[in-house]
């Protein structure tokens, strides 16, 4: 049985031909989750259009397609037959279910902003990667939220979503966004902010928390999204949340071009470095992440190699996947940008 995906038009706006090989990477590790084996994938032009064409020993199940329809470049999906050199696309209709609107991540723009298609791919492997043993109430953590892509991409997906982002203005923008953009849409919503701050003023920080339902009978039902932006320093999220609270640690490490990190309040300089962050931050990290949980990242492998970040995570007590899909997803944004992701489970 052949099936074909007509990859989302906005995959290509950034990556051009990279995203290709983005797409053969992701799906590699859907694959592995489908009940039937699958092959034989790649690019097919079919009319002078690209598609993604795959081959499965027999008919995918419900659950399959659901599987696939998750894919972060998928736009359509047909079965396809063919007879000599004529092919038949039949169109399948998509399973996965959107927690919000899908247009929540596209509406703002602004220089340096990550490709939210990407972004959508990031929480995806996070999520098939993750070994909590756990499929559903998934909550995740973007630890460098910026302006809160990654968590309006996991909300897109129904998981629970929390940011930290060491900017108050940032942090204020992406709450009154998100508080604007809820209110437009109609959904039903409670929010509040609140100022916390550590023993003997060691920190502070704001917490703006979402309590979100799609409509009346969610909210009866309790059937309710948790998003949370902390405008906080990431080297204390141990003390913004509870210990072993996340399945997925998702992020977008900065990349030395548009903007740098800020490991301290009273920094005003930037390091170009994401490795020094990273020294700073792990520790509180991976407490407040379940064992099994997934750490995906990306990051200029312009700027630290792929070794490099490994022996950093590695001497955190995470195990980096360097098998496989897990290697191939390198790519060239622009002239000073190599893109890369990496993957870690915590382990118990």
């Amino acid at each position: 049985m052949e099936y074909a995906i007509l990859c989302n038009p906005g995959h290509n706006r950034v990556y051009f031909e990279a995203s290709l090989q983005l797409a053969q990477a992701e799906f590699s590790l859907v694959a592995r989750k489908l009940s039937v084996p699958c092959g034989q994938a790649g690019i097919e032009m079919i009319c002078d259009i690209p598609y993604f064409v795959f081959q499965a020993e027999k008919e995918l199940s419900a659950a399959d397609i659901r599987r696939v329809s998750e894919l972060s470049f998928v736009y359509a999906l047909f079965s396809l037959k063919r007879e000599g050199q004529e092919v038949a696309l039949h169109p399948i209709r998509r399973t996965d279910e959107r927690f919000v609107d899908e247009s929540i991540g596209t509406i703002l723009k602004y220089t340096g902003k990550t490709n939210e298609l990407f972004t959508r791919m990031l929480i995806h492997v996070a999520q098939l990667t993750q070994e909590t043993g756990e499929e559903q109430n998934l909550r995740l953590l973007d630890p460098v939220a910026g302006k809160g892509t990654t968590l309006y991409e996991g909300l897109i997906r129904g998981f629970d979503v929390y940011g930290v982002e060491i900017g108050d203005k940032v942090t204020t923008e992406a709450y009154h966004f998100l508080k604007r953009f809820l209110e437009t849409a109609r959904y039903k919503f409670t929010c509040k902010t609140v100022r916390i701050s550590g023993e003997n003023k060691s920190f502070s920080a704001s917490r703006h928390t979402f309590q979100i339902a799609r409509n009346k009978e969610d909210l009866k039902n309790r059937n309710l999204r948790t998003a949370e932006f902390i405008a906080g320093n990431s080297m204390y999220s141990h003390l913004f949340f509870k210990k072993r609270f996340f399945h997925m640690i998702v992020g977008d490490l900065p990349y030395g071009v548009q903007h740098g990190n800020v490991t301290s309040e009273k920094r005003s300089s930037l390091t170009r470095n994401p490795s020094e962050l990273l020294e700073a931050c792990l520790p509180a990290w991976k407490q407040v992440l379940k064992p099994g949980g997934a750490v995906v990242l990306a990051w200029n492998s312009n700027v630290l190699s792929r070794e490099k970040l490994a022996m950093v995570l590695e001497k955190h007590g995470f195990r980096v996947l360097q098998e496989g899909p897990f290697l191939e997803f390198e790519h060239r944004v622009d002239l000073s940008i190599r893109r890369d992701i990496i993957v870690a489970i915590k382990g118990n």
